[in-house]
């Protein structure tokens, strides 16, 4: 007879089977964390990356902007008010480009910034900035502007310890008021007395290195270095101090083009370099024998060579570069 009762079997995971589940999915889960971890990783170096530069952007943009204002105000006039042979061109306004923080000709006082972080460079342009608020409105009131890079401690809190203290390297910009413009009164070939750091403020932090290239198209000036061969530019230079075939050609004349290069490192770098009041060997010594010929093929090389030093001391940098048109150039 058989039995009414059976049994019925059940579907089941054994231990082992849910061990190795177990560890599949942790596998699994610590690929994916890894995944998540190395994609948030790039997002903030690429977000650090764009923060770090955006005060070097923002003044590069502010410099390129200006100096394409600049103006010359030239006109035609006799060589000699007592004896004129011939028509020449003049002009009280001043467009000069020099090595910052270097002595200039003749035993004038040197330009504002630090020797060894590229150009200084000075230029009148209309910026309405005045020191009676009754005149504000009138935008095309003529301003000197300038530019440069210094390298300095800052002072600190009174009783600060000099440890606790930051070194910088700063973009500076200098702007003198139209009342104060000596410019008109001043006829020095070398600077002079118009020129002033007195009234400089910061623009940026961490731009280490500022070139400054006067230059005429790639058309006319394949080359790049018909108007200068060291990146200087001086609009008042006489025959006595620069070939007459030059002086004809720049004397009271801006240049058509300049091209402004600036060098910026993050603050991760400054951080860890700029850590006395003397500039850091690993950024400074990078410029080394580098921007001293003012040429298409040599400043290629130049940045090439800048950039393998740079890495090699471990330093985060971006290089900013533009040539800037010269609207009130009248060179042909």
């Amino acid at each position: 007879m058989k039995s009414l009762f059976f049994s019925k079997s059940r579907a089941g995971f054994t231990i082992l089977e849910v061990m190795v589940a177990s560890a599949v999915f942790i596998m699994l889960l610590g690929l994916l964390m890894s995944t998540i971890s190395q994609t948030s990783t790039v997002t903030r170096r690429a977000t650090e990356k764009v923060s770090a530069f955006q005060g070097a952007r923002s003044a590069f943009e502010l410099i390129t902007s200006k100096l394409s204002q600049a103006t010359m105000n030239s006109y035609w006039d006799y060589d000699s008010p007592t004896t004129p042979t011939k028509y020449i061109r003049k002009s009280e306004l001043h467009f000069l480009v020099a090595k910052a923080g270097e002595v200039l000709p003749a035993g004038q006082d040197p330009l504002p910034g630090t020797s060894g972080t590229g150009q200084a460079f000075f230029f009148q342009a209309p910026g309405g900035a005045t020191a009676d608020k009754t005149y504000n409105g009138m935008d095309n009131l003529l301003n000197a502007y300038g530019y440069y890079i210094e390298y300095k401690e800052e002072p600190g809190l009174p009783f600060q310890p000099p440890s606790l203290k930051t070194s910088r390297y700063r973009l500076m910009q200098s702007i003198v008021k139209t009342e104060d413009l000596k410019v008109y009164t001043d006829n020095s070939t070398s600077g002079g007395t118009w020129i002033s750091g007195d009234n400089s403020a910061v623009v940026a932090e961490n731009i280490v290195y500022m070139a400054i290239w006067p230059r005429k198209a790639t058309s006319e000036d394949k080359d790049g270095n018909a108007l200068t061969k060291s990146f200087e530019y001086n609009s008042r230079l006489n025959s006595t101090t620069t070939p007459k075939s030059q002086t004809e050609e720049t004397e009271n004349q801006l240049p058509p083009m300049v091209q402004v290069t600036l060098v910026a490192i993050d603050e991760t770098s400054a951080v860890r370099f700029c850590t006395s009041s003397t500039a850091p060997t690993q950024i400074s010594g990078a410029f080394s024998g580098l921007f001293s010929t003012s040429s298409v093929t040599q400043f290629d090389a130049d940045l090439d060579t800048l950039s393998q030093r740079l890495t090699a001391n471990g330093v985060n940098f971006r290089v900013f570069t533009m040539i800037v048109p010269m609207r009130e150039s009248k060179m042909q």
